[in-house]
């Protein structure tokens, strides 16, 4: 009997899974979960936790393909069955109970990313220096994730004011920041009232662990009932589920409980080149190493349109020697949205199907309308779904002016306040004073009257329509950021059910079902999940690590700290490899493209009239030392294919 065949057969309370990259610590879970259906545990009462939602959805096919081998009949619906999901998805679950909402007085309705710069907008209504404020909601983000009670770290004075007011705000809005999601699930779940809520689920399988916040963690303790495994390794951290990961608590999951099974799996599989060069880069490896070994190779290119097109050229020519089929076993990494979107460009003109996760997020200018085109067609389907969302409301309210009528805002918080009244009533108010040419009743209550005019005609002019004529008609065809959900459409679908798939490609991105695409990812994206080949795109100094890693203004520490977080990233995203492993580099760049992206600049030259970045290929290549691969020309990788 193998380890993983042990941990799939435990039955005891506690168990910690640590491992390298590579060695099953995912595939243990799994086999654990199958174990467990088959010896009788309802699916429903069992919880996968994965760091990313393309990660629960590789995890319950996999899930599948055990009760499959288990002889489970109907493998694919039992499996179904299963809770497999993130930790803010499963916290988002417990905070959405009526018992939940009585207690935290809070609709859990997370502010999208464009929505929360909405939000800072209004907390600068308090008159507090704008660096003082986001130093502040820093700190608030930390003590929330790291689970700590609210009396403990409020300091009275702006600290205790700001975060009245943001409380004011998020409530009136009926929404909760991301960060906030786990402190107030946990925080329900510890008390009285939450009682009911603990123990939901008999076992409870997380994975990653030391990804995650201290307060998701301890939430995801507190809904284990029987069996709780935990699996990961803190050398393979990354900032993904949360921006404050605690790794401690998985490094002393064993220390601070009683009778914990340890099990350190020494085994890794897949390409030995491929773990050995992981093993490197990171401080912990495998003992042993199986698989066959293929070599992993470095390319470098001229240029930025040199490795697009090169690095495309090659995936079709393997594509057609290998077929169709291992395109979806195929994964490109790219460093950023730009490089992406030239990836995407240059695979669809040869012929790919592409699926990209990881890119998608919406943002723009909400001061000026030309650069909010995103967020108002998004914006707009939210309204169309659900008109009674106030934190749609506001941030419809706030598009095209210069403070997002910020001040407006505050003002009918105030009103409201006063007249115990809702927003709604606030706004009708200042329709109404606005057309019987009476006194505004608050600040700028004109300005906004005028903006929720619009928004009620939107609502009246587009109520019915479905599909393809209702994304045309918010705005939202053609844009980059509605592309996947578009393409996925059946044509039928009212603005509940395509508002739903739209928030979803932004809070919980997944791949599309398309068997035959190449997988175009981020590397956040690259967490609890495995592909055959993976291809490192872009890997440069200045894309990973990140700029910041090399400023000479910044202090060591900080240096530091930027460049360990980005060799965690390449470290997690070059272990998602079983078989083939690239990093794409290229000698040079255009100065003003180097500049724009943040590329680290090596020296500037002249060439024909243009001033060139010369660069350096990503400084965690050269950090592996004898494991590194050997760099070969673009032109000699398209060679051996025998393409010119």
């Amino acid at each position: 009997m193998t380890l993983i065949d042990e941990i799939a057969a435990f039955d005891g309370r506690a168990a910690k899974v640590v491992g390298a990259v590579r060695t099953g610590k995912t595939e243990a879970l799994v086999r654990r979960a199958a174990a467990a259906v088959a010896a009788g545990v309802a699916p429903e009462d069992i919880l996968l936790e994965t760091t990313t939602a393309e990660g629960a959805r590789q995890a319950r096919e996999r899930v599948a393909a055990a009760l499959a081998a288990a002889g489970v009949a109907d493998a694919a619906a039992v499996a179904g069955r299963l809770t497999v999901a993130t930790a803010d998805a499963v916290c988002l679950e417990v905070l959405a109970s009526p018992e939940a909402r009585a207690f935290t007085g809070r609709e859990p309705r997370v502010l999208a990313p464009f929505e929360y710069n909405f939000f800072l907008e209004d907390m600068k209504t308090l008159g507090q220096p704008a660096r003082r404020l986001r130093s502040v909601l820093y700190q608030f983000k930390k003590q929330w994730c790291a689970l700590a009670p609210e009396q403990d770290w409020v300091v009275p004075g702006d600290e205790e004011e700001a975060l009245r007011h943001a409380q004011r705000l998020l409530a009136l809005e009926g929404a909760v920041l991301a960060e906030e999601v786990a402190w107030l699930a946990g925080t329900y779940l510890q008390s009285e009232a939450g009682a009911a809520a603990r123990a939901r689920f008999a076992v409870v399988l997380a994975d990653d662990f030391q990804n995650l916040s201290a307060a998701q963690q301890t939430c995801l303790c507190l809904l284990a009932r029987d069996q709780l495994i935990v699996a990961g390794n803190p050398d393979e951290t990354v900032a993904a589920a949360t921006p404050f990961p605690a790794p401690e608590g998985f490094a002393d999951f064993d220390a601070l409980r009683r009778h914990v099974t340890v099990f350190a799996l020494e085994e890794a599989f897949g390409n030995p080149n491929v773990t050995a060069f992981c093993d490197a880069l990171g401080t912990t490896g495998a003992a042993e190493r199986t698989g066959v070994i293929r070599d992993i190779a470095a390319v470098k290119w001229t240029d930025p349109d040199h490795e697009f097109n090169g690095l495309t050229r090659y995936l079709f020519a393997l594509n057609a020697e290998r077929g169709e089929d291992a395109a979806v076993a195929t994964c490109l990494v790219a460093p950023n949205k730009q490089w992406a979107s030239a990836f995407e460009q240059m695979l669809a003109r040869r012929g790919f199907a592409v699926s990209s996760i990881g890119f998608d997020r919406i943002g723009g200018d909400p001061r000026e309308m030309g650069r909010a085109k995103a967020m108002v067609a998004y914006t707009s389907l939210n309204l169309l779904a659900d008109p009674t969302d106030v934190a749609a409301w506001r941030a419809w309210l706030g598009f095209g002016n210069y403070l997002t009528l910020s001040d407006g805002w505050d003002a009918l918080m105030t009103w409201c306040d006063e007249h115990e009244a809702t927003p709604f009533e606030a706004l009708e108010a200042a329709v109404a004073a606005a057309d019987a040419g009476q006194p505004d009743p608050f600040l700028r209550a004109g300005a906004l009257a005028e903006r929720y005019r619009a928004g009620r005609a939107l609502l009246a002019d587009h109520q019915g329509r479905r599909g393809f004529a209702l994304m045309a008609a918010v705005g939202a065809s053609g844009l980059r950021e509605f592309s996947a959900v578009e393409a996925a459409l059946e044509g039928d679908e009212d603005a509940v059910a395509l508002f739903a798939l739209v928030r979803e490609r932004q809070f919980a991105p997944v791949h599309d079902g398309n068997p035959h695409a190449v997988r175009v990812s981020s590397y956040e994206q690259m967490c609890g999940c495995s592909y055959d080949a993976v291809y490192l795109a872009g890997c440069v100094d200045g894309f990973m690590p990140a700029r910041d890693a090399f400023e000479v203004v910044a202090t060591d520490a900080d240096r530091a700290w930027v460049r360990d977080g980005g060799r965690r990233q390449f470290l997690a995203a070059a272990g998602k490899a079983g078989d083939t492993l690239m990093f794409s580099t290229f000698a040079k760049a255009d100065l003003e493209l180097a500049e724009r992206t943040k590329m680290q600049v090596a020296r500037v030259r002249m060439e024909d009239g243009r001033r060139v970045a010369t660069l350096r290929p990503t400084c965690f290549i050269e950090e592996a030392g004898a494991a590194a691969p050997l760099t070969l020309g673009g032109q000699a990788l398209l060679a051996d294919l025998g393409i010119d």
